[in-house]
């Protein structure tokens, strides 16, 4: 069965996140993601969806810590206990992560310290610990490659062939490929084949066009067959 959510980071204005969860099931969305908790009430966030019957399917839990910064490795795995912690508290079994994190609106660029290797190399030790804690929590945590244009030029993670490798590297049915249709379309195209390659470890999409990232039908088509 296939469950449909919208990430209601980017709709209905400036209203608060949990007006939006209200104004998503009022608008027939009865599943939501959002960008991340840290900061949140995540007290009233589950209290707004247990009263209006929506569902947080996936947010993400690394915010402070690049997956690629190996000198943070323990910070970055502690945190994300405590984003695993929240995740139980919402109802929600699935955590999004990044090669890097985010701050001041732009992602971690991380070239200046680390070869490119080196950072793949810590990505693939940090989710290998990781793995155990995520298997015993039952929540898995989907890898998501994304763009480095603009401002997000240090972002490492960004093929999709790259990230299902690393995920098949881990070995674990808790860490799995998360496939966004709009960032594939800017990095690399080839969607449908590059999907149906690895469905097997793609449990989670993000769809939106390119290069505008709104809805389908709005920009440049993203899967063609």
């Amino acid at each position: 069965m296939i469950t449909y959510a919208a990430n209601i980071e980017p709709l209905f204005g400036d209203a608060d996140l949990c007006e939006k969860i209200v104004l998503a099931k009022q608008a027939g969305i009865d599943a939501v993601e959002f960008w991340d908790w840290n900061g949140r009430d995540v007290k009233k966030i589950k209290e707004t969806c247990d009263r209006w019957g929506v569902k947080v399917t996936a947010f993400s839990g690394q915010k402070p810590f690049s997956l690629c910064d190996g000198e943070n490795s323990a910070g970055y795995i502690e945190w994300m206990k405590r984003s695993i912690d929240a995740a139980k508290y919402l109802n929600c079994d699935t955590l999004i992560a990044f090669s890097n994190h985010f701050a001041d609106g732009k992602s971690s660029d991380l070239r200046g310290k680390y070869s490119r290797t080196a950072q793949m190399a810590n990505m693939v030790r940090t989710l290998t610990l990781l793995a155990p804690v995520l298997e015993d929590s039952g929540i898995t945590l989907l890898l998501e490659p994304l763009h480095n244009h603009g401002a997000d030029a240090g972002m490492l993670l960004t093929d999709t062939k790259e990230g299902a490798d690393i995920v098949r590297a881990i070995q674990s049915p808790k860490v799995r490929l998360l496939c966004d249709f709009f960032h594939m379309q800017l990095m690399h195209g080839d969607l449908l084949e590059n999907f149906k390659e690895n469905a097997d470890i793609v449990p989670y999409v993000h769809i939106a066009d390119a290069p505008d990232r709104h809805e389908p039908g709005t920009g440049r088509s993203t899967i063609s067959i």
